[in-house]
């Protein structure tokens, strides 16, 4: 793995570490990079499979209202 040298805001730092469960700088922003690969994926898929349903519906000429 290749090291890289930055600057970090230590009070992020240390709340994600907080949230996170990790011991060390290291181990919370590999976590944190991890996490974030995971929620864009999932979204990605949830917004495949939301526009799979939605265009399975029906249009709007299709749908019809009772009256009551």
């Amino acid at each position: 793995m290749r090291t890289v040298r930055i600057d970090l805001d230590q009070k992020l730092l240390a709340a994600a570490a907080s949230i996170m469960g990790t011991s060390s700088s290291n181990a919370t922003i590999n976590e944190a990079l991890r996490r974030i690969v995971v929620h864009e994926r999932q979204l990605h898929h949830l917004e495949r499979l939301a526009a799979g349903v939605l265009s399975a519906l029906p249009g709007p000429e299709v749908v019809t209202v009772a009256d009551g």
